[in-house]
C-alpha cells in the first residue's frame, strides 16, 4: 500500500467517524444561519431584565464567526447576497448588547464596499425573500443608531429593493371582511420579523398561534420567526421552542428546526457519490437509504402542501426518488409528481420560477430514471426542463441570476444538453470536485436551508481530491499494461484497425471506476479491443475466404489453416479466453471455457453474416437485419466475458444465450440503434447495411432526419426499460441476475451512450482527448485549500530544469523531436499534426501533447483537430 493509498484510508476512517457514525446528529452537519442565530442572540433574558441575553452562546457565536472580509456567511472567501442580510442583523445583534464595536465596523464598511457589487449581480432579478429582508434588516439597523452608509453607486439599485418591497407588500395586502382590519397574506408571514407592524392582524397572538398549526409546518420551523415571536409576546410556547433549538443544535442553529432528518440524509448521501465516494461508505450510505425509504413509502403525499413549504418538499421528496431508484428500491414518483394535478400550484411555481430553481433541478433529475409507462415522470419532466431553461435563457443573455446560486446555472445547462446516460461518472465527479459545486440547497426564503457545514463539506471535499488522484493512478498504471498487452500480442502493427486501447479504457475506467474492478476493467478493455480489431478485419480488410477460415477456426477453436491477420487475431483471442477461464477457474473452482468459446463464435458467425451482405447486396428487412446486427455490436459479447471476474458472476447458460435474458437483450438493442443513427452516414458511403438506411429505403417519403427521429423514439423508450430491467432488484420476469453484472450492464450502455450520444466520437481522432486528459493524465485544477485554480499559459520553463523534450508521433509512425529550451518569455503556442495520434514524453513516459495554450505535459493534444504538419513558435510577453 503506497503513500496515496494509506492517506485516503486514514481520510475515509475520518469521515466515517464524523460524518456517517450513528451517534451523529445529522442536523448538526448542516449549515449553520447566521441570520438565525443572530435573531436567537437579540432575546433577553426574561428572568434577568434587558440586560442580559437569554441565548449567550448565540451571541459568542456572532462574535466569533465574521469572516476575514468583515461579513458573516458560509464561504469565507465569496460573500452572497445573503451575506448582506446576514450581516445586518449580525450587526445589529452586536449593537444590542454593546459588544463587538470593532466587528460592527468591519460589518458596516463590508455593506459600503461590497452591495454595489453583489447587487449589480442580480441584473434587476431580486428573490423575493431579499426584497422583503433586506430593507427591514437597513431599517432595523438604523432604529439601533448604526447608519448603513451605502456607496454612491449603490444608493438607487437600494432604491430599487425598497420600492421593490412595496410593490410587493401592495400585492399580498388583505382585508378583512368584518372589521376592515388590513394585514398580510400567509405566504408572507415566513418573513414575520422583517413585516411591518400593519403586516399582521391586531391581535399578534391569535396570528401566531394560527400559524402554527400541523398544515402549516414552516414558520415554526424558522428560528428567526420564532425569536421575534418570543420577543413580541413574550409566549411560553415560543420560549419552548427556543429552548428545544439551542438543546438540539446547541448554538449552531441552522435555518430550519425542527428538521426532517431524511433532508440531511439525501443531502449527505448525494454529495458523497457526486464527488465519486460512494465505494467507500456503501454500508453507511445503504443504512441511510434504508431510513428514507421507510418515510418515503410512509405516505403517498407530503402531509402539507402549502406554498411557501413546497421548494423544501420537493426538493427532498425528488432526491430521495432518484437515490432510492437507483440503489434498487420500488418507489412511486407520486410524492413529488402531484403538483401537476394542482392548476394552483404549478402557476405559483412558474410565478416564483426563481425560488424553486433548485427543487425543479432536482425533480428534472429525479426523470433519469423514468421506467416505461411513467407519464407522471414524462410530464414533470417537460415541467421542470421549462423552468430550468427560463434560467438558461437568462444565462445565455449574460443576465446573472441570485448569487448564493453561483454554479447552479452551469449545473443546469450541464444536466439539459447532454442525457444523464451519455455522462461517464469518473468526469462527473472531477466537474463536481473542481468546481467544489454543491447542490444548492432548496430556498425557504432567507436562506438556503440544507447544505452541509463548511466543515462537513471541507473533509468530503478534502477525501474527493485525494481518491480522485489515487484513481488516476491507478489507471494511468492500468492502462500502461493495457498498451504493453496490444503491443505484445502484435495489434498495434496490423496497420487496418482502428487502435482504440485508449479509448476502450478510458470509457470503462470512467463509468467502472470501483477499485475492486481492476481485473474487469482490464477483461472490459482486452475484450472491446479484440471485438473493434475483429470488427474491422471483418469490415474492410479480410476477403471472404479468409473471413469464413477465421469464423471456422472460432467454431471448431483451432487455428490451423489460419495464416496472417486472422491467426494473429484468432491467436490473442485464444489467450485472452484462455486467461479469464483459468481466473474464474481459481475463483470459482470450475471451467467455463467451452460457453466463452460459444458466445465469441457467435459474435464472429454474425460478422461474417454482414460481411456476406456487404458482398452480395443482398435486401434485408429490418427485422432481419436486426436479428444479426443486435449481435454484431457485440456488446454482449464484451459485457459477459468481463462479468464473469466479478465476485457474483452471472449464470452460464446466458453466455450460450445473451438474447435470452432481457437486461443483456435490450443492452444489444439499444447499442446498435446508438451506432447506427451516428454512423449511418459513413457505413451508406462503404456500402454497409444500417438501420437508419433500412428505414429511408423502406419509408421513401421521409428523409434521414425523419427516420433518425422515429427510431429515437424507439430507442427512448428501450431505455426507460433497459433502466427498469438494470435497476429493481430481482424484479420482473423472475430475474436473478446479481446486481454487480446489472451495474456493469448500465455501465456498458453509459459508454456507448457517450460515444454515439451526437456524433460517432468512438471513431474520431480527437473528439475524446481532451476528456481522455482529465480522467487519466491532468491534475486536479485545486490548490491545497481546494480552491479553483484558473487556467493560466505556461512557460517552458515550468516543465524542466533545463529543457523539454517532447516526442511526436505523426504519420507512417515516424518520430520527430523537438527541445524547448526554457528561456522566460517564450511559449509554444500550437502543435499542428498532420495525423493526430497520442504522443508521449520522454522524461515523465505517459501520454503527452502541446495543447493550443502551449506546452501542458502530460496532457493529450486538443489542438491535433488541424490538418499540418507543423510546430509554431510564437513570442510570448508575460
Amino acid at each position: 500500500m503506497d503513500s496515496q493509498e494509506i492517506l485516503v484510508k486514514n481520510l475515509v476512517m475520518k469521515v466515517k467517524q464524523e460524518l456517517f457514525s450513528p451517534d451523529v446528529d445529522l442536523v448538526s452537519l448542516v449549515l449553520p444561519s447566521p441570520y438565525d442565530i443572530a435573531w436567537l442572540s437579540m432575546i433577553s433574558n426574561p428572568h434577568r431584565g434587558s440586560d442580559e441575553p437569554l441565548f449567550k452562546g448565540c451571541l459568542d457565536w456572532v462574535l466569533q464567526h465574521q469572516t476575514t472580509r468583515g461579513f458573516w456567511g458560509d464561504d469565507d472567501h465569496v460573500p452572497t447576497i445573503e451575506s448582506l442580510t446576514s450581516t445586518l442583523v449580525c450587526i445589529v445583534a452586536l449593537a444590542t448588547w454593546d459588544v463587538g464595536h470593532d466587528a460592527i465596523q468591519k460589518g458596516l464598511a463590508f455593506i459600503h464596499a461590497t452591495t454595489e457589487k453583489l447587487l449589480e449581480e442580480q441584473n434587476n432579478s431580486f428573490l423575493e425573500w431579499f426584497v422583503i429582508v433586506f430593507p427591514a434588516m437597513v431599517e432595523l439597523a438604523e432604529s439601533k443608531g448604526l447608519h448603513v452608509h451605502f456607496s454612491h453607486g449603490s444608493t438607487a439599485l437600494v432604491e430599487q429593493v425598497f420600492q421593490k418591497r412595496q410593490q410587493i407588500f401592495q400585492m399580498h395586502r388583505l382585508v378583512h371582511s368584518g372589521d376592515q382590519q388590513q394585514y398580510y397574506s400567509p405566504e408572507l408571514m415566513q418573513y414575520l420579523e422583517a413585516l411591518p407592524a400593519e403586516a399582521y392582524d391586531i391581535n399578534l397572538n391569535e396570528t401566531l398561534l394560527l400559524c402554527q398549526s400541523e398544515e402549516d409546518g414552516l414558520l415554526i420551523q424558522s428560528p428567526s420567526v420564532i425569536a421575534y415571536a418570543f420577543m413580541k409576546t413574550g409566549r411560553k410556547e415560543f420560549l419552548s421552542k427556543l429552548n428545544s433549538i439551542v438543546q438540539k443544535c446547541g448554538f449552531s442553529v441552522p435555518a430550519i428546526y425542527p428538521m426532517d432528518e431524511n433532508l440531511p440524509r439525501v443531502c449527505l448521501v448525494n454529495r458523497t457519490e457526486r464527488l465519486g465516494l460512494a465505494e467507500h461508505f456503501m454500508a453507511e450510505i445503504t443504512t441511510m437509504l434504508g431510513q428514507v425509504y421507510r418515510s418515503y413509502i410512509s405516505c403517498e403525499e407530503p402531509k402539507s402542501k402549502e406554498k411557501h413549504a413546497m421548494p423544501l418538499q420537493l426538493y427532498k421528496d425528488s432526491l430521495a426518488f432518484r437515490l432510492l431508484r437507483l440503489h434498487g428500491y420500488t418507489v412511486s414518483p407520486r410524492k413529488f409528481c402531484w403538483f401537476l394535478h394542482d392548476e394552483d400550484m404549478m402557476v405559483y411555481i412558474e410565478e416564483h420560477h426563481e425560488t424553486f430553481l433548485s427543487a425543479m433541478y432536482n425533480v428534472y433529475r429525479a426523470t433519469d430514471v423514468t421506467f416505461t409507462g411513467e407519464s407522471e415522470l414524462e410530464d414533470v419532466k417537460e415541467f421542470s426542463k421549462r423552468i430550468l431553461e427560463k434560467e438558461t435563457i437568462k444565462d445565455s443573455k449574460n443576465l446573472v441570476g441570485p448569487s448564493s446560486m453561483n454554479g447552479l446555472q452551469d449545473q443546469i445547462t450541464h444536466e439539459i444538453s447532454i442525457p444523464w446516460l451519455a455522462r461517464l461518472d469518473h468526469l462527473e465527479h472531477r466537474k463536481f470536485i473542481e468546481t467544489k459545486l454543491e447542490p444548492a440547497g432548496p430556498w425557504i426564503g432567507k436562506d438556503l436551508s440544507c447544505r452541509l457545514s463548511c466543515q462537513s463539506n471541507a473533509m468530503l471535499l478534502q477525501l474527493a481530491i485525494e481518491n480522485y488522484t489515487l484513481r488516476q493512478s491507478i489507471f494511468r498504471n492500468e492502462l500502461k499494461e493495457l498498451e504493453r498487452w496490444s503491443k505484445d500480442i502484435g495489434l498495434v502493427d496490423m496497420g487496418f484497425a482502428r487502435q482504440k486501447t485508449a479509448y476502450c479504457y478510458f470509457a470503462v475506467a470512467s463509468t467502472a471506476s470501483h477499485s475492486s474492478l481492476s481485473y474487469v476493467r482490464s477483461a472490459l478493455v482486452k475484450a472491446a479491443v479484440l471485438v473493434t480489431v475483429a470488427d474491422d478485419f471483418f469490415d474492410k480488410e479480410g476477403l471472404m475466404n479468409e473471413l469464413e477460415a477465421l469464423a471456422n477456426a472460432v467454431e471448431r477453436w483451432q487455428e490451423k489453416g489460419l495464416e496472417g491477420h486472422g491467426k494473429a487475431i484468432f491467436k490473442s483471442l485464444k489467450d485472452f479466453v484462455d486467461d479469464i477461464s483459468w481466473q474464474f477457474f481459481k475463483q470459482n473452482g470450475y471451467d467455463i471455457k467451452s460457453y466463452l468459446q460459444d458466445l465469441w463464435h457467435q459474435a464472429f458467425v454474425s460478422w461474417l453474416k454482414e460481411a456476406e451482405w456487404s458482398k452480395n447486396g443482398h435486401p434485408l428487412s429490418i427485422v432481419e437485419y436486426l436479428q444479426v446486427a443486435t449481435s454484431s455490436i457485440a456488446s454482449q459479447t464484451i459485457i459477459l466475458t468481463a462479468a464473469l471476474l466479478l465476485d457474483t458472476p452471472p449464470g452460464l447458460e446466458i453466455l450460450k444465450s445473451p438474447q435470452s435474458h432481457p437486461l443483456t437483450n435490450s443492452l444489444m438493442l439499444l447499442t446498435r440503434l446508438l451506432n447506427d443513427i451516428q454512423s449511418y452516414q459513413r457505413e451508406q458511403e462503404e456500402g454497409k447495411p444500417n438501420l437508419v438506411l433500412l428505414h429511408m429505403k423502406g419509408n421513401p417519403n421521409l428523409g434521414a432526419e425523419e427516420s433518425i427521429g422515429i427510431i429515437q423514439k424507439v430507442l427512448d423508450e428501450k431505455k426507460k426499460e433497459f433502466l427498469e430491467q438494470a435497476l429493481v432488484n430481482n424484479g420482473i420476469n423472475g430475474d436473478d441476475m446479481p446486481k454487480a453484472c446489472k451495474k456493469l450492464h448500465l455501465s456498458c450502455l453509459k459508454a456507448f451512450h457517450m460515444f454515439f450520444n451526437s456524433t460517432n466520437a468512438y471513431d474520431s481522432p480527437t473528439e475524446l482527448l481532451a476528456d481522455i486528459n482529465k480522467a487519466i493524465y491532468d491534475p486536479l485544477r485545486m490548490d491545497a485549500q481546494g480552491i479553483l485554480k484558473k487556467d493560466k499559459p505556461k512557460s517552458l520553463a515550468s516543465y524542466g530544469k533545463s529543457q523539454t523534450t517532447c516526442v511526436v508521433k505523426v504519420q507512417g509512425n515516424l518520430r520527430k523531436e523537438f527541445v524547448a529550451k526554457p528561456y522566460f518569455g517564450y511559449e509554444v503556442l500550437s502543435l499542428k499534426l498532420r495525423k493526430p495520434t497520442i504522443l508521449r514524453d520522454f522524461g515523465i513516459s505517459r501520454f503527452a501533447s502541446i495543447p493550443a495554450t502551449g506546452v501542458n505535459t502530460p496532457p493529450l493534444a486538443s489542438c491535433t483537430r488541424h490538418v499540418s504538419a507543423e510546430i509554431n513558435y510564437k513570442l510570448f510577453t508575460l
